[in-house]
Order: structure tokens, then C-alpha cells, then sequence
């Protein structure tokens, strides 16, 4: 059992909670589109809660009656606050505090930069007016707390930042004039609810762009709303700058805790509990409230790659955490595609409604599983849950299949911690038998004769035969390293995978390459905007050079030809490094499919593959339905 301090209660205002883990607001897109609670977001936010977080803040809470429909609460709505209200029972039931982050619904449509200089007095009057509302609604049904959005550019920091208040009314000018609005709203709240509901300010702690918020300024305003807040929560950057998205959303290419130096110079300036978010797991949780920089800690990606984290973590079962592996593919499915909250490590999430529980069922079947890779081992550990006997076979030595690659870089920690628990809790289960140096063939099916036979052996390399004098140039991007090329790179293929090279390979200070035939403003597309966007500002600053809509015809001893708009030239280059993608593994398949009658074909050697996210996905559901 773990006793460190990140399992002692804490107060916060009148409220007590268990512990010092926050879930921090997110919008996941699983409310109905006319703002109820149903059975979807029910049954997702009961893992939620069951898992042993101390309190959950509701995100993105509507308070203005002239946006919708969307699917997020609208807390100025009485008919829809009794669904709210059996959100606030089930947290109750596993004594978790819940909030509701309460924003005006132009904030989700229309720039705070645009609305702070345009609102009119009676717009300002009618947002303060919907905030408070919602605060007095939130009461009602027995919430514990409110969290106002300041932070990420939103109206209140518009307001308060001298480069975008333009207003000479009240609300423009003076340090007083420009957090008006904010100071008038929560006064208003406290006027209404007294101390029976706590009040959490969201704040950027520091804004990234010349002419945003410092941290002496943030810090300066915080003490002029002191009286009124019980915890701030210390985050960072502008939404509606693209460049601070990886600010926002720390991704596996950044740091953590880049937000507990200011929550600390908080601390050390306010009386009031201070609350820090940013990039922050379990393990880094635990760190923070140690050394005393902040007093709780807010995670979100973590809590929906694993809802029982927090519990596992306190029961000392940390290797059963499965890890957040920050792709953001989270946010980018709600927050950049409004799609259902999705998770690439967790096929469950947002998806609780249709699966269920994973429950044992009676009539347990033989399940022969053929590849090693994520896609097979999500199927074992799934099939293993669900009460069958599972045979895994592995050709090679190793598990992990093409995710070793993947994984390799010294950046990606985030990925080979995912790889470890994956092989880590297959390998523990009793109820799979793994054997590596396996490879499968017909006579192996038929000796061991499966109910059901589940294919999933990858796909293979796309490696061009480049015909020049001075192929031993080449390299494929699976087999290349650090050692074995030269300092002057050229990286053929732009995709991800080959971006992620050019970072790594730039990082040990060689001179990097990348070319593709597609145009420059298209490279990193397929991945979340912050992490896209986070490796292309890395690869900017090592000085990576891009040369799109050129074409690769061949290698010489001197380097890369190329053809384009312009002609044909020679990029000299000390190695090719080669990232063209994959293909499906049809052999394979072809070979093994018509044996057992149940056979089932997952992951890359599949239609339903590519990403990691397809390949975990496609093996869960296709061994949750065996």
C-alpha cells in the first residue's frame, strides 16, 4: 500500500477530498447533442470515478443559452440538471468531489480576442449573468465546486492582457477595468452560494506569445481574486495560438511537469491551494506534491488511458498502469474532429456503453493467436479476460513486432513504457501461453486445433531496389541507428515515422534531410495537431531542411537523385535513410485463413491497421467478441 503524501485528504474551502489526484476538465464528446447525461457518458464516467480519483471536473459546462446544440452539459438548462444530477450521485458513491468547468459557449466558436473588444456592455452582463447561473445550478444537484476558465487565452485573460483589451468602458484601461468582468462574476457566485460550493480558478500561468501574460502578471492577478478562490490550477498558453497547442497538451516529444516552476512561484506568493496540470502521470504526480511545489495535481490523458490508475498506484500495483502514451489522439478526436472521446492504448474509452464490463463468459473457447505484435497481444489480454484459453506464438525472440521500431528512439520512453506493460501483462497472465521461436504453420493449427484462429503478423517494409553505383548508402528506417549512418543524412519519405527520424538523427547533432512528394504544409498530417505541430517546431530549430514535391529516382555514390518542377539533381549525403511505409503481410495470411473455420484477421495484415491505435483497436474487438 502506498502511504505517500499523494494519498492524504486535503481541504479546499469547506470540501474535503481523499486524496491530492484532480481530473482535470476535458470535453469527450459522449454528453447527448442536446447537453443530457445519458447512458453513454454514464457508463464511461463510472469507470471514471471507480477508479480512485479525489475529485473530477466536468469540462466545457455551457452557460449561455444562444450556442448549440453540442455535446457538452448546458448548465443554464433545468430540464437537463436532473441527468446531472446522477453524474453527482455515482461520484458520491465512491467519494469523488465533482465539478463542473463553467464557460460561455462563444468562448467554443468565436475567438476571446474577437469578443473582448465587440462584446457590448449587456453581452458582458449576460455572460456574467450565465456563469453565475450555472454556479447556483451546480449547487443544486449537490456539486461540491465550480472551476472557472481563465486560462488559455479565454474572455477572462482577453480581458485582463493589455495587447488585446482594447475597450475604453469600465472594462478596458486600468488594471481594475480589465478584470472587472472576472472579479464581478465571482463575487457574484459567492454572493449567491456563499462557502457551499468551492470555486477553482483555471489561469495560464504564463502565456507563450509577445504581448501575452507573464507569470508576474498572472501572479498579480491571482492576488487580486484571492478572496474569492479557494484553489487555483496552474496550466499554460493560448488555445487559439496553434504554436501553444504543445503547451497545452504536452506531447511524448516534450517535457513533463513544465508547469510546476510556475505552479511553485504560486505557492510561494498566494495562500491559496494551488492545483498544476501539464504532461504529469502517476509517478510524476507523486513527485510534485513531495516536494511541496504544488498541492494537488490534475491529469486527464492519464485517468482515460487507465481509469483505475490512481487505485493501482495506491495499492502498489504500478506495473498494472497502462500508460498514456501522449499521441493526443484523445483531444484530436473530440477537440479537432468533435468524434467521440477515443484512446489509442485503451480501446474501451468512449465506447463503455456498447462493451459493457468485460466480463468471463461460460462457453470459454481455444484461441490460437498468431503474432506477437500490439494487435496480438491486445487480443490475448482480451480473450484471457474474457475466460478463454489463449495460445500466443511469436517467430521471433522478442515481442513487440514492428512497435519495437517504433519505440526505439530516445524520445519515444512514453512508447516503450506502453511495450513494456504489454508484454508485461501478458506474460504474468496464467491464462496465455506464450511461445516465442514459434513459427506458425498449418500442421502446428491442426495439432493444436483451435475453436478460434486470430492472424496477426504485421505488415513488411516497402524497400525500393535502387540499381546505382552506391546502394550501400541505404538504409531502412527500421534498421538504421545513430551509429550506422554518416553526419549527413537524407531521409526519403516524409511521413511520420520518417519525420521522427529527421528529430532523432538531429538531436545527435547530424545534418538532416527529408524529402517527399507531397507539399511542405501537408508533412506530419495523420497525427494530432499538437504533436504535429510539436515536432515540427523541434525539427525547425535543429535546422532540418525539407525538400517536398520532388520525387526519389535512385542513390549514387554521391548521394540522392531527385526529380521535381525544376529537373533532376543530386543531394550528396553520407546515407538514404529509407521511410516509404509498410504492406500488409498477405503471405501470411493466405497461407494460414482457411483452416479453422472462425478465423479472425487483426492489426496491419488487415484492412483495419496502420497505426497503433488501429492495430490495439481491432485486436480488441475481435477477440471481445469470440
Amino acid at each position: 500500500m502506498n502511504n505517500s503524501a499523494i494519498f492524504s485528504p486535503f481541504q479546499i474551502g469547506k470540501m474535503t477530498v481523499k486524496n491530492r489526484i484532480e481530473c482535470a476538465p476535458y470535453g469527450n464528446a459522449l454528453f447527448r447533442m442536446d447537453g443530457a447525461a445519458d447512458n453513454k457518458q454514464m457508463m464511461h464516467f463510472r469507470n471514471l470515478v471507480a477508479g480512485g480519483v479525489g475529485m473530477v471536473t466536468i469540462g466545457s459546462a455551457n452557460c449561455n443559452l444562444e450556442y448549440g446544440p453540442a455535446p457538452v452539459p448546458y448548465m443554464h438548462n433545468p430540464f437537463l440538471l436532473s441527468s446531472y444530477k446522477n453524474m453527482v450521485e455515482l461520484a458520491h458513491q465512491y467519494d469523488v468531489k465533482i465539478g463542473w468547468e463553467l464557460i460561455g459557449a462563444k468562448e467554443m466558436f468565436i475567438p476571446a480576442e474577437v469578443l473582448v473588444n465587440t462584446y457590448t456592455i449587456e453581452d458582458i452582463h449576460n455572460y456574467q449573468k450565465g456563469i453565475i447561473e450555472g454556479a447556483v445550478n451546480a449547487l443544486s444537484i449537490g456539486s461540491d465546486y465550480i472551476m472557472i476558465h481563465g486560462g488559455h487565452g479565454v474572455v477572462a485573460a482577453a480581458f485582463y492582457r493589455e495587447s488585446t483589451n482594447k475597450r475604453t468602458d469600465e472594462y478596458g484601461g486600468s488594471f481594475e477595468n480589465r478584470t472587472r468582468i472576472i472579479r464581478e462574476i465571482l463575487k457574484g457566485i459567492r454572493e449567491k452560494v456563499g462557502d457551499r460550493l468551492a470555486i477553482e480558478y483555471r489561469i495560464s500561468g504564463e502565456e507563450m506569445q509577445e504581448g501575452g501574460l507573464s507569470v508576474d502578471d498572472q501572479i498579480k492577478f491571482a492576488k487580486s481574486i484571492e478572496e474569492y478562490v479557494d484553489i487555483f490550477n496552474i496550466s499554460r498558453g493560448v488555445l487559439e495560438n496553434t504554436e501553444d497547442l504543445p503547451f497545452v497538451f504536452p506531447t511524448v516529444y516534450d517535457k513533463r511537469k513544465i508547469n510546476v516552476d510556475n505552479a511553485a512561484k504560486f505557492k510561494a506568493e498566494l495562500s491559496t491551494p494551488i492545483s498544476v496540470v501539464g504532461g504529469n502521470n502517476m509517478f510524476v504526480a507523486n513527485e510534485i506534491i513531495e516536494s511541496g511545489s504544488a498541492d494537488m495535481v490534475a491529469l486527464v490523458r492519464p485517468l482515460i488511458a487507465d481509469p483505475a490508475c490512481v487505485d493501482k498506484f495506491r495499492c502498489g500495483k504500478e506495473d498494472e498502469i497502462r500508460p498514456c502514451i501522449r499521441c493526443n489522439n484523445c483531444i484530436n478526436q473530440t477537440h479537432g474532429k468533435l468524434h467521440d472521446l477515443r484512446c489509442t492504448v485503451n480501446p474501451l474509452i468512449g465506447r463503455e456503453e456498447y462493451f459493457g464490463r468485460i466480463d468471463k463468459k461460460v462457453d470459454t473457447k481455444k484461441v490460437l493467436i498468431v503474432g506477437g505484435g500490439p494487435a496480438g497481444m491486445e487480443a490475448a489480454r482480451t480473450a484471457s479476460m474474457r475466460g478463454h484459453s489463449v495460445i500466443l506464438c511469436e517467430k521471433s525472440d522478442v515481442l513487440g513486432g514492428n512497435f519495437i521500431r517504433a519505440a526505439k528512439a530516445d524520445f519515444k520512453e512514453d512508447l516503450k513504457k506502453y511495450l513494456e506493460w504489454s508484454i508485461r501483462t501478458i506474460s504474468s497472465d496464467k491464462n496465455i501461453d506464450i511461445r516465442m521461436n514459434t513459427e506458425v504453420t498449418e500442421e502446428l493449427i491442426r495439432k493444436e486445433n483451435p475453436d478460434v484462429l486470430i492472424i496477426a503478423v504485421g505488415s513488411n517494409p516497402i524497400i525500393p531496389d535502387f540499381t546505382a553505383t552506391g546502394t550501400e548508402k541505404v538504409q531502412w528506417v527500421g534498421d538504421a541507428t545513430n551509429d550506422s549512418i554518416g553526419e549527413n543524412v537524407v531521409i526519403a519519405g516524409g511521413g511520420f515515422t520518417g519525420l521522427e527520424a529527421a528529430f532523432e538523427y538531429s538531436m545527435h547533432g547530424k545534418k538532416v534531410t527529408v524529402v517527399d512528394m507531397i507539399p511542405e504544409s501537408m508533412l506530419g498530417n495523420g497525427a494530432s495537431l499538437m504533436n504535429s505541430t510539436s515536432l515540427m517546431q523541434k525539427l525547425g530549430s535543429y535546422g532540418v531542411k525539407f525538400i517536398c514535391e520532388s520525387k526519389v529516382e535512385d542513390v549514387t555514390s554521391e548521394g540522392m537523385i531527385i526529380s521535381n518542377a525544376s529537373g533532376k539533381e543530386v543531394i550528396p549525403c553520407d546515407n538514404v535513410v529509407l521511410s516509404f511505409g509498410q504492406k500488409k503481410n498477405t503471405a501470411v495470411v493466405e497461407a494460414l485463413k482457411n483452416i479453422v473455420c472462425d478465423t479472425r484477421i487483426i492489426g496491419d495484415c488487415s484492412n483495419v491497421g496502420g497505426t497503433l491505435w488501429q492495430s490495439v483497436r481491432s485486436g480488441f474487438e475481435m477477440a471481445f467478441e469470440i
